[in-house]
């Protein structure tokens, strides 16, 4: 009888495990489609990283599109709208629904809140703001109120549709996942030259990077003898054990206030 049981065990454990394999390996290829689906569909005017330009709006830090509901995105990709953007119902379904799965990625959350309830600050925002433009660095690559970097995404919005665990869990792990529009590639050229940049664009016949002083280099693939593609992005990958909890909180806090407040960032 012990046998039995034991036998029993051990079959329902491999069935939790195998279905969280699965379900890991499907969110996997969800990303991956999406993230083709959308170089494919809506990079050409909203760019790579989604933050678009001077005709269309920007997907990844427009506070009316991040708190949109994915039923809501879904209806507007499928059926176009009245300012201009064309239907793509041809495409399916299946790669609808991919492209707003990866619209959440670029957005830095992987799916939208479900609640409208302000996020507790309990850090100090002074000491945040100054870990923002000192020993963080944030700055160098991201712009907040008009103040920073713009390799990377403006984070003026950012705290405000997001919960405190969610905005530490993007700080200390910048990678998980890694959206394609955000992967460093590093290249080498026929002359020798070497580039390493973030990869804004590819396709079959050439790829683009941007570096972080801003400049694009687009690179046609028959000049290019190697490129080299990492598994992360600029973003540096140890703040957990750079800063201190109380630094993180207080960085964390800063995001979320600054987020809500009509000062500057600095």
């Amino acid at each position: 009888m012990l046998g039995h049981r034991v036998a029993r065990l051990i079959l329902c454990t491999t069935f939790v495990v195998v279905g969280t394999l699965w379900k890991a390996h499907g969110q996997r290829d969800d990303h991956i489609q999406g993230s083709q689906r959308f170089m494919e569909y809506c990079a050409g005017c909203h760019g790579a990283d989604g933050k678009g330009g001077d005709k269309v709006v920007s997907l990844a830090t427009t506070l009316s599109v991040m708190t949109r509901s994915d039923a809501e995105l879904i209806r507007i990709v499928h059926d176009g709208t009245t300012e201009g953007m064309p239907p793509f119902a041809q495409i399916g379904d299946a790669n609808i629904r991919a492209v707003v799965h990866y619209l959440r990625i670029i957005e830095g959350k992987s799916a939208p809140t479900s609640t409208s309830a302000e996020a507790a600050v309990t850090g100090d925002v002074n000491a945040g703001r100054a870990l923002y433009f000192g020993k963080a660095q944030c700055s160098t690559c991201h712009m907040i109120k008009g103040n920073g970097g713009f390799i990377a995404s403006d984070l003026t919005t950012y705290g405000r549709s997001r919960p405190a665990d969610a905005i530490l869990q993007a700080i200390t792990t910048p990678n998980t996942p890694l959206a394609p529009s955000s992967r460093v590639v590093s290249v080498t050229t026929r002359t020798g030259l070497r580039l390493t940049g973030v990869l804004r664009y590819e396709d079959n016949f050439s790829l683009a990077l941007q570096m972080e002083d801003g400049r694009y280099h687009l690179l046609a693939r028959s000049d290019l003898t190697d490129v080299h593609y990492t598994d992360h992005s600029l973003m540096p990958p140890d703040y957990g054990t750079r800063l201190t909890s109380k630094e993180l909180n207080d960085l964390v806090s800063f995001l979320i206030v600054t987020s809500r407040s009509g000062r500057r960032g600095r």
